[in-house]
């Protein structure tokens, strides 16, 4: 787990680079973003310190965890309903 934040991380971290050594139109583009990708880079490292203060658990040489997230969705009505509380006017 922890390896595969840390690839995240170090990926954006190279999105980065080569962004900031583009040139032409699509680095013209792509610039003013730098910052939000440099924001979700340290995002990634400061929720990799909390894991490894809360849970300082080896995840990597456990075979049983769940590589796959599932949600519930919920079936959606069939007919049109009105949210209750509101009556318009």
């Amino acid at each position: 787990m922890y390896r595969e934040l840390s690839g995240m991380k170090s990926r954006v971290e190279g999105f980065v680079h080569e962004i900031e050594h583009m040139k032409g139109p699509e680095g013209e583009v792509l610039k003013p973003h730098i910052s939000h990708f440099q924001d979700i880079a340290r995002t990634i490292d400061w929720k990799l310190e909390i894991l490894t203060r809360v849970c300082p658990f080896e995840w990597s040489g456990y075979t049983n965890v769940e590589r796959t997230a599932s949600v519930f969705v919920e079936e959606l009505p069939e007919k049109e309903t009105i949210g209750a509380g509101y009556l318009g006017g």
